[in-house]
Parts: C-alpha cells; sequence; structure tokens
C-alpha cells in the first residue's frame, strides 16, 4: 500500500468516527433535553454524560444552539421515518394510522414544554425546527393520505394539499394553545384531538373508510 492510499485510510477512518461519535452526542443530548428541559442542560452535562471533553465537543457544535438544533431535528425526524413505516406496514386498514396518531399523542406534553422553552430562550432556533418541522409533517400527511386514496379508503377526488394544511394547523394549534382552551367537562386534550383526527379522515373517507373507521370508534367506546 503507498503512502497516500495509507493516508486517505486513516482520514477515512477517521472521519467514520467522527461521525458516529458525532450522531452518539445528538442522541444523547436529545435524551437530556428531552427529560431535563433545554434551559437546564449545560454543554458541561452533555460532554460529561458522553465521556468527552467541553473543549471536543464545542470542536464538533459551534455552540449548544447547534447542539440543540441538531438533537431536536434528531428527535422529529426519527419519529416522522417511524410513522411513515408504521403506516406502510399496514397499507389496507385505517386503524393502525390511528394507533399511530395516539402515540404521537403521547409526546404531547413533551412536544409542548420544549416548544415553549425553545420559543422563549432560543427563538431564531424555535423559528427554523417550527418551518422545517411544518415542511417534514406536510410531506409525512400528504404522502399518508396519497397511500390511503391508493388503498382506496380516501377519496380520490380529495384535494390532498389542502387536507394537509387544514389537519396539520388543527391538531397544532390545539396542542400549541391547550392551556387556554376550555373544553367541555370530562373532556381530555386526547379526547379533542382523537376526536379530530378521527372526523376529519371520517370527512373524506370512502364508504370502506368510513366502515373502518365507525368500526374504530365502536371499539373505542367498549
Amino acid at each position: 500500500m503507498c503512502f497516500l492510499s495509507f493516508l486517505y485510510l486513516c482520514a477515512l477512518n477517521y472521519y467514520i468516527y467522527f461521525m458516529v461519535q458525532k450522531e452518539k452526542i445528538i442522541d444523547q443530548a436529545a435524551q437530556m433535553f428531552r427529560q431535563q428541559g433545554i434551559k437546564s442542560v449545560r454543554m458541561d452535562d452533555i460532554a460529561s454524560a458522553v465521556g468527552v471533553s467541553k473543549r471536543t465537543l464545542y470542536e464538533m457544535f459551534e455552540s449548544k444552539d447547534e447542539l440543540l438544533y441538531l438533537s431536536i431535528r434528531y428527535m422529529q425526524s426519527s419519529r416522522m421515518e417511524a410513522i411513515g413505516r408504521d403506516v406502510k406496514a399496514q397499507r389496507d386498514s385505517l386503524f393502525y394510522l390511528f394507533e399511530v396518531m395516539e402515540r404521537m399523542l403521547d409526546h404531547k406534553d413533551t412536544h409542548r414544554r420544549i416548544s415553549h422553552n425553545l420559543r422563549k430562550f432560543y427563538p431564531e432556533t424555535f423559528e427554523r425546527v417550527r418551518k422545517e418541522a411544518e415542511e417534514e409533517s406536510g410531506k409525512l400527511l400528504f404522502s399518508m393520505i396519497k397511500h390511503y386514496i391508493d388503498c382506496g379508503l380516501i377519496m380520490p377526488t380529495v384535494d390532498v394539499k389542502l387536507s394537509v394544511t387544514i389537519l396539520y394547523y388543527t391538531t397544532t394549534t390545539l396542542v400549541v394553545t391547550a392551556d387556554n382552551m376550555s373544553l367541555p367537562e370530562g373532556v381530555s386534550l386526547e379526547d379533542a384531538l382523537s376526536y379530530t383526527i378521527v372526523n376529519f379522515f371520517r370527512g373524506i373517507a370512502t364508504i370502506e373508510g368510513v366502515r373502518q373507521i365507525d368500526q374504530y370508534i365502536a371499539q373505542k367506546k367498549q
């Protein structure tokens, strides 16, 4: 092996190690931000948790803002990818779609807390994350609706882009403004979100889609 090839392999191995280490740090930071809150977690805490020096951490990430941004986008992208896989796994059933939506609601409190703190303490990062999350969520919802049109569960005449916009902003508004809402007695935010999502899809579903949705609602009431 010539000297240049040796240098190339060394550089390649270092790059792979660097990227793997960076991904591990982002994953660890994401867990810490989610569990402890973005304001409470310091760069020193992250460096200690992953076993690197603070200097090394700043060599990989220019600032806490950058690591915070990458960590939140990592959380969002992982969740979106999982949802996409789960929906495709049940090609002919809307049941799984609603189960996936319910799992998303399990993270609503964390989502609200992180969004609130981002908006308050890191407004530029908040706006950047919001725009990219909106675009990514929109693409996922678009592919989901198109998927169920192909399955014969949603009417082919549906305006997919308009449907995506209505569903996204309706559910997002419910989550973000939950503290200022006055829901009927005995109705939780989870109930309101589930009601919104189920009836939204019922309104654009085919006869078979409505049959599946009504069956799902009946099972939920048992």
